[in-house]
């Protein structure tokens, strides 16, 4: 047995010296911010500087209240207006391991260092086996380690393992999602359980809710009519989540739902005010913004909504919905300007947007610190899409078609989301280049060794 074990170690010594430092810089980077950023402002209106977002102290709540929960009632006993399991992971997270949450109504961090270790030991688990489903590919070692140098060290990826955001953790599902693309299994009965990953993977996040679409093509292109089978276990398993999801929406409301309702009136609140200011020739952004909320109170007024009661709410959320597609739709060329302006503002890399927030605060965007920064994230962001972009070159020169599995998962999450214009919401996709930036430096390898001229098949 020790034999087996020093053969283990030996034969995958530098994924494990890889871990080992990684580790190390975990815990070094995520003890200062909780010790630089812990303290709670006598401001009761001000956010303390580790959940320095509303996002982050809304689930802050959230995993509070269902820490206190009984498990055996309604696990979604308010309305479905977020993600589905973030606060819910982090609140089963603090009744296992006494994360605190608060002490006598002020917010107590006690034990997050731990919360932090748990996602950022996941996330270990799913590149190991990310590692490993490379390894029984016979790739090349260089690609490779070089493609799980990125995940692991990258760090626009990796600053999320020090929030309570639940990116890391989504990160993890995509992860393990990867392996199975790139080696699809030949047994039908496995995909009831990959059907579940992406059901689970849509409960950590809202906008993978369409990305079962991207596994159904590949197995029809690769498998054609074998494939059935396997879609049906796919379909199976993926809908088994959705109908419970749905189910425990109606048992509250007596609607049956399945998407967070922010999807419904995201468009409205989040992207049709630039759209507006365009069309209208208003002067800020903040005009187009009371106009739209003036238009949507004046709906709720004249149809005699309760926003206190969800079932009106939703009626609301629609009407915005609606309104936002018909503007956008009737004002073609301004709303594909804004979506493409929007678009490739999200790709502009940002590896120190956590620490940087929490230093300056809720008005970081707005700050000198973000504006100085801003011509070394282009710099970064262009080293590396080079590097990404040989990559992608050296695939297609050679006919390496598995890279692409994963360029159809970052396509549609940067189709989904990337009009939102945040570089969190591009971060998947980027993600999902990993194997594009292991063949990119590995060519830049070969250069270095003066194979600059030739293209040597892997």
């Amino acid at each position: 047995m020790l034999k087996n074990l020093s053969e283990i170690i030996k034969n995958n010594q530098f994924i494990l010296i890889l871990l080992i430092i990684n580790f190390t810089i975990f815990n070094i980077s995520s003890n200062f911010q909780i010790n630089k950023f812990k303290d709670i402002p006598f401001d009761s209106k001000k956010l303390p500087k580790l959940l320095s977002s509303p996002v982050e102290m809304n689930l802050w709540k959230k995993g509070y209240e269902f820490k206190n929960k009984n498990l055996l009632s309604n696990i979604q006993d308010h309305e479905f207006r977020h993600h589905f399991l973030p606060s819910k992971l982090l609140g089963l997270f603090g009744k296992l391991s006494g994360l605190k949450f608060y002490d006598n109504d002020i917010i107590n961090f006690d034990g997050i260092y731990y919360f932090f270790l748990f996602q950022t030991i996941l996330y270990y688990l799913s590149i190991i086996y990310f590692y490993k489903t490379l390894k029984n590919l016979i790739l090349n070692n260089f690609i490779i380690y070089s493609s799980v140098l990125f995940l692991l060290f990258e760090p626009t990826i990796n600053q999320y393992r020090y929030t309570i955001f639940g990116e890391t953790i989504f990160f993890t599902i995509l992860i393990f999602i990867f392996s199975f693309l790139i080696n699809l299994p030949k047994k039908n009965s496995t995909y009831l359980f990959v059907g579940l990953l992406f059901g689970i993977c849509y409960l950590q996040r809202s906008v993978a809710m369409f990305l079962i679409i991207v596994p159904i093509l590949i197995l029809i292109f690769e498998f054609r009519f074998n494939s059935i089978s396997k879609i049906l276990n796919l379909g199976i398993s993926f809908s088994l989540i959705l109908l419970i999801l749905g189910y425990l929406n109606y048992n509250r409301v007596n609607i049956f739902y399945v998407l967070p309702t922010q999807t419904i009136d995201n468009l409205y609140n989040y992207f049709l005010p630039s759209v507006e200011m365009k069309r209208l020739n208003l002067k800020s952004i903040k005009d187009a913004k009371l106009k739209l909320r003036n238009e949507k109170i004046n709906f709720a007024k004249e149809n005699n909504l309760n926003l206190e009661k969800e079932a009106d709410r939703i009626t609301f959320y629609q009407w915005q919905r609606n309104k936002a597609v018909n503007t956008l739709l009737n004002n073609k060329i301004i709303t594909f300007q804004t979506a493409l302006k929007s678009s490739l503002h999200s790709t502009l890399l940002n590896p120190t947007e956590i620490l940087f927030r929490r230093i300056v605060g809720s008005g970081y965007y707005k700050s000198e610190l973000h504006q100085k920064t801003i011509k070394y994230r282009i710099i970064y962001s262009l080293c590396v899409y080079i590097l990404i972009f040989i990559g992608f070159i050296y695939t297609i020169k050679y006919k390496l078609n598995f890279p692409h599995l994963l360029l159809i998962i970052s396509m549609y999450f940067f189709v989904i989301s990337s009009w939102v214009g945040y570089t969190r919401y591009f971060v998947p996709s980027y993600l999902s280049l990993c194997l594009y930036f292991g063949y990119g430096t590995y060519y830049l390898y070969s250069i270095l060794k003066r194979n600059k001229f030739k293209w040597k098949k892997i």
